[in-house]
């Protein structure tokens, strides 16, 4: 049912429990220059993470098994309603039913941050549905445990993975600078990741290619942010603009997190549907 650079996805109906499907993600082998220990390290990381994690609008994970031909298996709950990508492709879906997916986007992210990791790829791509209309977040590969029961405080995420698209601005202005190793507060790049995701709800299409000074529309952003006057948020009303902008902040300290998000007055007035 569907195929990307690290893994293959297909349907599994159990013999033994009729009417039942799963879905059985079949990872590729080990890059070439990836040693065995690092990829059996890296699926066993994704493994640990997705498993944990268990929440209504997050993508249950069973199981991590080898087949026959000793490929890594990661055996999930199977979501029929298909990607949310696909979603706005088919469906015209009223402002009500893209508030109501929304809001299941950050519960779920908020779930996920509580539990001390950061996604770093939330993109409508890797959002799921099933045929009751519960929006589910999924493929946990480049997720980061960023604070354990042991740490007073989150620590810094390092790499830049994901889609550019979809990258705030602190990733373009860390790889601008030569010979300087990445780091950023990995929940705050989902909360700009989740804004980003509205955006795409609303207008089918990204607001930026890049959240830097080298795209037209990401400077023409920064220019009217002060005035609060960015055309795509121009028909939102004021609980919707203070809580987008405050996703939108270019600043990871002072962006919002997710859980101003939720307790918000819009997202608060939100029935899950």
């Amino acid at each position: 049912i569907g195929s990307g650079a690290t893994a293959v996805i297909k349907l599994l109906d159990l013999q033994h429990q009729p009417g039942t499907t799963i879905a059985v993600k079949t990872f590729r082998k080990r890059d070439r220059d990836e040693t065995e220990r690092e990829y059996h390290k890296r699926m066993t990381s994704e493994f640990c993470i997705s498993k944990v994690l268990r929440h209504a609008h997050i993508v249950e994970t069973f199981d991590l098994v080898q087949d026959h031909k000793n490929r890594w298996c990661s055996v999930m709950e199977y979501c029929s309603g298909g990607d949310v990508f696909s979603v706005l492709q088919d469906f015209d879906l009223n402002d009500t039913e893209i508030d109501c997916l929304f809001k299941q986007l950050l519960l779920g992210l908020q779930h996920m941050h509580q539990c001390g990791v950061a996604h770093r790829d939330i993109k409508p791509e890797n959002l799921v549905m099933t045929n009751e209309g519960v929006l589910k977040i999924t493929d946990f590969g480049v997720a980061d445990v960023v604070q354990t029961c042991f740490d007073d405080k989150a620590r810094e995420s390092r790499g830049q993975c994901g889609s550019e698209p979809y990258w705030p601005p602190e990733l373009f202005i860390n790889s601008q600078q030569q010979g300087v190793v990445t780091e950023y507060n990995g929940r705050a790049l989902d909360v700009w990741s989740a804004a980003v995701t509205w955006h795409c709800f609303i207008y089918r299409h990204i607001p930026f290619i890049q959240a830097c000074n080298k795209d037209p529309n990401y400077v023409e952003y920064m220019a009217r942010r002060p005035f609060r006057t960015w055309v795509p948020l121009s028909k939102c009303n004021d609980q919707e603009k203070e809580c987008l902008y405050g996703m939108f902040d270019p600043n990871p300290d002072t962006r919002w997190t997710v859980d101003q998000c939720i307790e918000s007055a819009w997202i608060q007035s939100v029935k899950i549907c």
